[in-house]
């Protein structure tokens, strides 16, 4: 390999890799990690256990048999059924109050699908940036010992001092130490991926012969008035959605504490077995008093504060989620941004710059450390650029699950080439 193809390889950043290569797309280990996630298992479960209690709470408790003996010159023996019955509007409130309850489980099973899907594409991105970063580190290393090679041809020839030499070969120390530390995070990032998904089956991401583009953001799909915000919030987040729930669980809480005060009944039935007379029956009715009304208003008291407190916390909630999605809104843009100066501006810039410093150097007209410097500033801006991808990613999803819907298209833009 010449000097001017080895440039050329360092400066594409490209390492031509074996066929056998395989790369699954985001929304492939999206759908996997929506199946296998333990942490979305036990959630859903959480919340199916919470959506089967409805039924529980609006419905009567079981009745009571037994038998009872009634001795007034001659016994009787009677069998007795007894079935206790609440005022019917509290059934109906205990039941709204479960399904606002099983509502809000709902909200975070959701939310642990969205904080998954956040985390397997922060890691796709990371892994894939991490992959492009050590293929142009292994590139540096191989351009910077053929510079060290036709460094020590000049030295042999009198073109250039000894120390040319030294140089390169303490850059290529910095090379291989970064590729240790590279490798080291690469792995890293693998088994997180690796235990997110929960498949054995699964053993290593490979994206290093893609060229996966950054997904495109669109701003317009977020309102922009504090109002119109904060209603889509409450609509489509399920940390509000989880959170109104759970206000609405206390506001059925505290109407049922009110509703306390309602009697309850107690029906019996009771019918001759055995003994005389043998016609006899026997009926009864039982209803409560609230004698100890101090009880019943301090349960009230105290529901009416968790609704008022549960209120407080929407209202809190809301206001620091919008805060948290203007925040992630501009970092995103910044980040869109950020990207399209990296690829008009600063890689061409570089890139000239690199291939100015090389003809210059082939020319005897510069030194070998301005050579390995703009060798060094192509590097660094590659890194920055894929770095910066990394990020743009994190910040789009984390945008997304505090949303509660996309705005971008993250998920099918894994599986199309840039």
């Amino acid at each position: 390999m010449n000097l001017k193809q080895l440039i050329f390889f360092v400066g594409t950043g490209c390492i031509v890799l074996s066929n056998t290569a395989f790369a699954q797309s985001l929304s492939e280990l999206i759908e996997l990690a929506y199946k296998n996630n333990p942490g979305i298992s036990a959630t859903k479960h959480v919340a199916e256990a919470e959506e089967s209690l409805i039924t529980s709470k609006a419905t009567l408790e079981d009745p009571m048999v037994g038998v009872s003996n009634l001795d007034r010159g001659m016994r009787t023996q009677y069998g007795t059924i007894t079935q206790r019955v609440r005022f019917p509007i509290k059934y109906y409130l205990q039941a709204k109050a479960q399904s606002s309850r099983a509502g809000s489980f709902k909200s975070k099973f959701d939310m642990q699908k969205l904080e998954t899907r956040e985390q397997v594409a922060t890691l796709y991105y990371a892994i894939y940036s991490s992959q492009k970063i050590i293929q142009m580190t292994q590139a540096n290393m191989q351009a910077v010992k053929e510079f060290a090679r036709v460094a020590e041809k000049k030295y042999a020839a009198g073109k250039s001092p000894q120390g040319d030499s030294m140089k390169a070969h303490f850059e290529l120390t910095q090379l291989e130490l970064d590729l240790i530390r590279l490798n080291q995070e690469e792995e890293a990032l693998q088994d997180k991926l690796k235990a997110l998904l929960n498949d054995q089956s699964f053993k290593r991401l490979d994206l290093s012969r893609l060229e996966l583009g950054a997904p495109k953001f669109d701003p317009n799909k977020i309102k922009n008035s504090m109002p119109d915000l904060a209603t889509s919030l409450q609509n489509n987040s399920p940390i509000i959605k989880g959170e109104v729930h759970m206000l609405k669980e206390a506001e059925y809480m505290s109407s049922l504490s009110k509703w306390e005060y309602a009697p309850d009944f107690q029906l019996q039935y009771q019918q001759r077995i055995a003994g005389e007379p043998e016609d006899s029956k026997i009926y009864s009715i039982g209803v409560t008093i609230p004698l100890w009304f101090w009880k019943k208003s301090s349960e009230a008291s105290a529901a009416s504060a968790r609704r008022i407190a549960q209120e407080f916390k929407v209202t809190d909630m809301t206001q620091k989620l919008i805060a948290k999605v203007k925040d992630l809104n501009g970092k995103v843009k910044t980040g869109s941004q950020t990207l399209s100066i990296y690829e008009t501006s600063l890689i061409p810039q570089a890139q000239g710059a690199y291939k100015s410093a090389r003809a210059a150097y082939q020319a005897n007209k510069t030194s070998f450390l301005d050579l390995l410097d703009s060798e060094r500033s192509l590097y660094r801006v590659k890194t920055g650029f894929y770095q910066t991808l990394k990020q743009y990613v994190g910040h789009l999803s984390e945008l997304e699950t505090q949303l509660g819907f996309t705005v971008s298209n993250l998920d099918q833009n894994s599986e199309a080439l840039k």
